[in-house]
């Protein structure tokens, strides 16, 4: 589900997409809160913008039989108490195993275990396949925030990758990673504070005075106020230092 959603086969490493746009948002959604279970309510929610056809409850049996017959093994999808639940192991899905390892990082990180952070966080963002966790499965209802989460989630990642790089004395490498997310997230204030961090640490002042500059020009235009007075200050001491 990072990326497109498909179904991979552990044997043979193929993998392929689960079938129409109903199936797959349901899928989407059960995996979101797997081993939970899910109202019929909030399923329909997820699967209809708006007003939800007549026929949506019904239709919704329907996806769910589908999906039941396209699972593999090792997952099962469960009917009963006015809801659905998907069973499933967290090491079957990669948005779990994600999960797992970036708090794993995190935990190293504020351990002081910067060469473990770096090594978990490196693992946990390989899984992903772009920026976006299910690719065009539209984002009604609950999808919406479930799936803005997940997404947040990997940035944080990465600005805690770009964190353990610093402390492991790897600037360039904090760069790399920090450069792609501003791209997509630009009033992302700690990454533009880690960004300096790592300017300041190559001794490339101007670049380090270029991304403050950047920084306040983008919040103004997006926001009509600069950036939060913690990066400013940051700023600050890093000239003076």
């Amino acid at each position: 589900m990072l990326g497109r959603v498909r179904q991979g086969d552990a044997r043979s490493g193929a993998a392929t997409e689960v079938g129409g746009g109903k199936t797959r948002a349901l899928l989407v959604t059960l995996l979101l809160q797997a081993n939970r279970t899910v109202t019929v309510d909030r399923v329909v929610e997820a699967l209809w913008d708006g007003e939800p056809p007549l026929s949506a409850v019904a239709n919704v049996r329907t996806h769910a039989s589908v999906l039941r017959r396209r699972l593999k093994r090792g997952a099962d999808l469960v009917g009963g108490g006015g809801g659905y639940v998907l069973e499933v192991a967290a090491d079957r899905c990669d948005h779990l195993m994600f999960l797992d390892r970036a708090a794993e990082g995190r935990a190293a990180l504020r351990a002081g275990d910067s060469a473990e952070a770096a090594d978990l966080l490196t693992s946990a963002l390989g899984l992903w396949d772009g920026d976006g966790a299910a690719v065009g499965v539209p984002r009604h209802g609950p999808l919406a925030g479930w799936l803005g989460h997940l997404e947040e989630e990997r940035m944080r990642a990465v600005e805690d990758l770009a964190a353990a790089y610093l402390r492991l004395g790897e600037p360039r490498a904090a760069l790399r990673d920090l450069n792609g997310l501003l791209a997509i997230s630009p009033l992302r204030g700690r990454s533009w504070a880690l960004r300096m961090r790592a300017h300041h640490a190559l001794g490339e002042r101007g670049s380090m005075a270029e991304a403050y500059r950047t920084a306040v020009v983008v919040h103004r235009s997006e926001l009509g106020v600069g950036p939060d007075e913690q990066l400013r200050r940051l700023f600050e001491e890093l000239v003076a230092g």
